[in-house]
């Protein structure tokens, strides 16, 4: 129930604040080395509501996705066959003070279209919708009102404050939406830039796409890939993305094949199994990721020729959603716990090179000796401390991360 979910989130905070962070410090994990989010982990993240990161190419109908999940429209979207969506864009519950209503997702307030299902007087269908305390402040809680990036970031109870460190270039292209949908009210939504080809995404852009998508991948509890059935056409651009998002994500990706009405049953299979096939290339895993296909608009099927499976695909879905908020703390807690088992694998790597550091001469020849040296002493460490050999960094990864440091007597023996 809520109040367990809360004091497992509490205990939690408590060990990273007591018995974690300090050790991350002190080795210098934050931003130098590869731990599930690059930097410390923010109380307000603790406590933040499921995030579900949408990234796709552009036009593959990311922002149209949302607006038929939620069933209403959001304030800030703008639907259209050219690249629309030019800013990365939260979807977040306005919290209405006036709102009362009791709201926790459930199946039963999701009909067949993907939104909340109406009974014959046109109410609410469900009763379990909880009212639970809006995460928002109250400055930022008029319903329609967007709020700009620099404003999220130093707004204490919502998730964003470490989003400062890609500075005004990334924030002046990141906005808040405060919706009244009720399925807002557990979730918060990530819609995002779509992602363009060649040059475009390097040079059109004047922040780092990859490593704010990996930010926003690294906190989100779910992550939707969107292709578009009429044009599946994954350019290398887009790969790079889902190259960078992967690192400790993997669990969590889910492919959306949208505008699976607009082709035809032969062309629809094609499509398919070429999407599984570029997916495989890209992961380079025998297990494949889950694909749902679908339709998800407002609007009728073009082509219903597959409309059950299309049907059952979105149920489906839907309920992977809905069921993210009762598994939160659940999450929360395998999170913590791997977290915890790479910190201890990168403080005995990193002890055990400090030991091996001269304490006054030869520091130059010794951090030589030890890069030119570190997949026997990777090896020699796990043997040593009994450490898994899935959780050992890669040897390369290591090195280029440790060639960050002239001096290695600066970790703690």
């Amino acid at each position: 129930d809520d109040a367990s979910a809360k004091f497992i989130v509490q205990r939690l905070k408590e060990l990273y604040r007591n018995h974690v962070v300090n050790a991350e410090k002190q080795y210098h994990l934050h931003f130098n080395f590869s731990l599930p989010t690059d930097g410390e982990i923010k109380e307000s993240e603790f406590d933040a509501a499921p995030m579900v990161l949408l990234i796709g190419q552009y036009s593959t109908g990311k922002t149209t996705f949302l607006n038929h999940l939620l069933g209403e429209d959001f304030p800030g979207m703008h639907i259209g066959p050219e690249p629309t969506t030019d800013k990365f864009m939260a979807l977040f519950h306005s919290g209405d003070k006036d709102d009362t209503t009791n709201t926790t997702a459930d199946a039963k307030t999701i009909k067949n279209a993907g939104f909340r299902k109406k009974n014959k007087n046109n109410t609410d269908d469900d009763a379990s919708f909880k009212t639970t305390p809006s995460i928002v402040t109250d400055d930022i809680r008029a319903a329609g009102r967007l709020v700009k990036g620099n404003t999220l970031t130093v707004t204490p109870n919502l998730p964003f404050s470490s989003l400062s460190q890609f500075g005004s270039a990334f924030l002046n292209h990141f906005v808040g939406s405060a919706s009244t949908s009720p399925l807002l009210k557990r979730l918060t939504f990530i819609d995002t830039p779509g992602v363009l080809s060649g040059e475009k995404q390097r040079l059109n852009r004047t922040y780092d796409f990859g490593q704010v998508a990996k930010w926003f991948a690294d906190r989100s509890d779910l992550i939707l890939l969107l292709f578009d059935a009429h044009k599946l056409d994954i350019s290398d651009e887009f790969k790079h993305v889902i190259d960078v998002i992967r690192h400790h994500n993997d669990d969590k990706i889910r492919c959306v094949l949208n505008k699976a009405d607009c082709v035809t049953r032969e062309q629809l299979v094609r499509v398919y199994g070429s999407l599984m096939w570029s997916m495989g290339k890209i992961f380079d895993s025998p297990e494949v990721v889950r694909v749902y296909t679908g339709s998800y608009w407002n609007g009728n099927l073009i082509n219903n020729d597959f409309e059950k499976m299309f049907t059952k695909d979105e149920k489906l879905l839907v309920r992977e959603l809905i069921d993210l908020p009762r598994c939160a703390a659940e999450r929360k807690v395998n999170q913590m716990v791997n977290r915890i088992r790479l910190v201890k694998v990168h403080i005995c790597i990193l002890g055990t090179i400090r030991n091996m550091t001269p304490r006054f001469f030869g520091k130059k020849r010794s951090r030589e000796q030890i890069l030119a040296e570190l997949d026997v002493i990777l090896d020699n460490v796990r043997v040593e401390f009994n450490l898994s050999k899935g959780d050992m960094p890669d040897a390369k990864e290591f090195a280029a991360n440790l060639n960050k440091f002239h001096d290695f007597s600066v970790f703690p023996p």
